[in-house]
């Protein structure tokens, strides 16, 4: 699956404001039936577990799309405890029995926040350290395969399905499907 933050810091312990995960098929096929989560985080429940928010971030955030400021900011939101509840009770009807991978957009972002959050809130996360995977890697091994933006840039669910269609795009030309 894969998964894409909205944070008010680039930072590890980044305040999350926004979660989004897309499922998607490693093997070189298409997902018949894909899977969505989509869940904006109130701010002030990520500071106050730990989250740090930063200037230049929200200065990043004032120059970005209404359509993506809206997302979190009139969205129905959780506290970060919830979010995380709601996220791992997500996954297990999909890996029911099974391992959850888990790609982030770059190896020190997506993935390092969210097992930071799940840390600091003390809230198990649904997957292994070990099952930590790199898109920004992945798509770096076939930069000749586009990616394409499907719904709002830096809205979270948008931009996680985005990636994993990018993806399963990636394993098919890999497999030379």
């Amino acid at each position: 699956m894969d998964i894409d933050l909205e944070t008010l810091s680039s930072a590890p312990d980044a305040a999350i404001v926004a979660i989004g995960a897309c499922t998607f098929a490693t093997d070189g096929s298409t997902l018949a039936a894909r899977r969505v989560f989509r869940q904006a985080v109130h701010p002030d429940t990520s500071q106050k577990a730990g989250g740090r928010i930063d200037a230049l971030t929200v200065v990043w955030w004032m120059g970005q799309s209404t359509e993506a400021r809206q997302a979190w900011t009139l969205a129905p939101a959780r506290s970060i405890q919830s979010a995380l509840q709601q996220f791992a009770l997500w996954c297990l009807p999909e890996f029911d029995g099974e391992r959850v991978r888990v790609w982030g957009n770059g190896a020190g972002f997506d993935n390092v926040i969210l097992r930071g959050a799940y840390d600091r809130c003390e809230v198990s996360p649904p997957w292994r350290h070990q099952d930590d995977r790199c898109y920004r890697t992945l798509k770096n091994l076939r930069p000749d395969i586009a990616y394409e933006q499907t719904g709002t840039a830096h809205e979270a669910a948008d931009d996680a399905v985005s990636q994993a269609l990018h993806a399963e795009r990636i394993f098919a030309a890999m497999k030379g499907a």
